[in-house]
């Protein structure tokens, strides 16, 4: 059997245990600004994941949402016990050493999920942005279908003023050829009139000499 520890050795030990607990519980939640620029995978001074310290864990196990990650060699056997296995001396090097000689980082499964979300988040964010972009395409495309009918109903409204006036002139130009047509008739009979009075002018002045030769001498 072990070395039973005396009543004040085991709340000396307790009271070790509850404060390296703490002490790694608040590590885990928020990481030290300097290790910023070391720990790559975090964004910001949190690590995101809040952990009572009565479930604070050493060893590593399949449901944690955090790793430990160790600089220093020397800490590893620690990590190879449960935290409540530990002795008074080494609750003292957890406590110095967190977020110095080790610290709390992401598991590799989370930053998987975590990198696997922010691209359903982009993907998502380029398909709205697609959706956006066909959206307006389709109105800008419904806008020139429109302005398309318009033109379409203006140059049918256009071509048929056109005709109208066409059909207008013909009819127009028909009535100057009849009316021409007309005109020349006249003239012509005008000329045929004029030719039968001079003939009838030449005869009755013919006429009138024959009848002065014809008469007697008076006595």
């Amino acid at each position: 059997m072990g070395e039973q520890l005396p009543p004040f050795g085991n709340q000396k030990r307790a009271s070790w245990r509850s404060s390296c607990r703490n002490r790694l519980s608040q590590h885990i939640c928020t990481i030290p600004k300097q290790l910023h620029i070391y720990m790559l995978s975090f964004s910001g001074e949190t690590l995101g994941v809040k952990v009572q310290p009565s479930d604070v864990r050493l060893k590593p196990e399949e449901d944690m949402h955090y790793r430990w990650q160790i600089e220093d060699p020397s800490l590893e056997p620690l990590f190879q016990k449960h935290l409540s296995k530990h002795s008074v001396g080494a609750y003292m090097l957890l406590q110095r050493g967190v977020g110095q000689k080790f610290f709390a980082v992401r598991p590799e499964k989370d930053l998987n999920k975590e990198a696997d979300l922010d691209l359903m988040a982009q993907l998502q964010a380029e398909n709205l942005s697609l959706a956006e972009k066909l959206r307006l395409s389709e109105e800008k495309a419904h806008r020139k279908e429109q302005k398309a009918i318009e033109a379409e109903d203006e140059i049918r409204s256009q071509n048929s003023v056109i005709r109208e006036a066409q059909m207008t002139i013909h009819l127009h130009q028909q009535d100057i050829l009849n009316w021409m047509a007309l005109c020349e008739w006249y003239q012509v009979r005008c000329l045929h009139c004029s030719n039968v009075l001079s003939q009838m002018t030449s005869f009755l002045q013919g006429t009138s000499v024959d009848d002065t030769t014809m008469a007697p001498p008076q006595a």
